[in-house]
């Protein structure tokens, strides 16, 4: 019995390399792709139900035909990024990223005297001292550079469409409730590419993204929360969700996790474009745990730090590959309103981001100059990658100072 379930596991890869493989270049696009579907189903179930088969000649087999599958085919040298990696903090407030910790929250109904990364590159070593160093980093509203949401909401799920839609939808997504998005996102719209299909994914902590994402529409791989991903390789950090702890129950996964789970398929599968939303900085701020809130920033950043070494030991990523790192929404600007974010709290519109890649210019951090807003991250995803996107609504323009002329690689000894 164990052999048969390794011969189908064997053939349905095979069958799910050719599909892939030959989906680009073949005329027959609509059947090719719900071969490839109803193959890449029949393995997940099988992954499913017999994950005590998995011995060590399965996960030998399934790893070969994963390096065969992800083999590079596409022609597009020409283009410097090639690889894009999106990393959101969810609910990180800029002024923690540009300042460091607050004195006046650290204050705040808190007994122990010694305050924990003081300045911002003890909270957040990598952001500045690499992907600052050479990259662009924006939002630091005391020198005037401001970026800002366009959504009335200011929470998670409206966010979240807005960095991967290109507009607000004030109308259609107004909570957090887990609601299929009627709107087209960037990520699926690059994985339907012949170049990358197959190759687009989200790992994420909470449980709402595959709503935001709309999985049932394609285009991408979507992991979040709880959900096992049906692959040999991953028997080990599968049975790790069963034995974690789950302080937000069935909700959050925690980040270390889905860290975890990321960086395993950027080495199993090669991705061409991974989001990794990491979510713990959110729920601690609204338990309205301060010291908690910078160690999880303190362990995102450690995290963005481990993914982009793996990146840079790659030969397939190296220097080819762009890096966004970003939140959702802001908070509160006060001491007694840091933990909220609404349309009515203060500062909740109030975001930042930071990038590093081949094609951006290292300028460090941004001073002045016109605002950046939400929307406008869509149309510039796709921009790093060469592609164009828009959508039923109108997206905002990509960022024009993140596509340097004559830009050099990032290297690393």
């Amino acid at each position: 019995m164990r052999k048969l379930y390794l011969l189908l596991l064997l053939l349905s890869s095979t069958a799910t390399l050719f599909a892939q493989n030959k989906l680009p270049q073949s005329p027959n696009y609509t059947l090719h792709a719900r071969f490839s579907s109803m193959i890449s189903d029949i393995r997940k179930c099988m992954c499913q139900h017999y994950d005590h088969l998995f011995d060590s000649k399965t996960l030998a087999s399934d790893s070969i035909f994963e390096k065969w599958r992800t083999h590079e085919l596409v022609q597009d040298e020409e283009h410097p990024s090639k690889y894009l990696i999106i990393i959101t903090l969810d609910g990180m407030r800029w002024q923690e990223v540009f300042t460091g910790a607050s004195d006046s929250i650290w204050q705040q109904g808190i007994t122990t005297t010694n305050t924990p990364a003081k300045d911002r590159e003890s909270l957040m070593p990598f952001l500045w001292k690499t992907v600052a160093a050479q990259g662009q980093i924006y939002g630091n509203r005391i020198k005037g550079s401001r970026v800002n949401v366009t959504n009335k909401m200011h929470i998670s799920y409206p966010g979240y469409n807005e960095i991967f839609t290109g507009h607000p939808d004030d109308r259609h997504i107004k909570l957090n409730f887990k609601i299929p998005n009627p709107n087209q996102n960037v990520l699926a719209h690059i994985g339907k590419n012949k170049n990358f299909l197959g190759r687009v994914a989200s790992f994420a902590s909470w449980d709402v993204f595959p709503s935001i994402f709309n999985q049932k529409r394609g285009g991408m791989y979507i992991n979040a929360a709880f959900e096992k991903v049906p692959d040999a390789a991953f028997v080990g950090l599968n049975a790790q969700l069963k034995t974690v702890q789950r302080r937000w129950g069935s909700r959050v996964r925690p980040d270390s996790l889905t860290a975890a789970f990321a960086l395993e398929y950027l080495e199993q599968r090669t991705p061409r474009v991974l989001h990794i939303g990491l979510g713990e900085t959110d729920e601690y701020a609204h338990e309205k745990n301060y010291p908690a809130y910078l160690q999880a920033a303190r362990s995102n950043d450690a995290v963005i730090a481990r993914i982009w070494q793996f990146v840079q030991s790659s030969p397939v990523y190296r220097n080819k590959t762009t890096l966004f790192i970003t939140t959702d929404h802001g908070r509160g600007n006060t001491s007694d309103t840091w933990h909220k974010h609404h349309g009515w709290a203060k500062g909740s519109d109030e975001i930042w981001f930071a990038v590093m890649g081949p094609e951006t210019m290292p300028l460090g951090e941004m001073e002045g100059g016109a605002p950046c807003f939400q929307n406008q991250f869509a149309r510039t995803f796709a921009g790093f990658l060469g592609l164009e996107y828009g959508a039923e609504e109108p997206v905002g323009e990509k960022i024009a100072t993140l596509f340097g002329v004559g830009a050099k690689g990032i290297t690393q000894r």
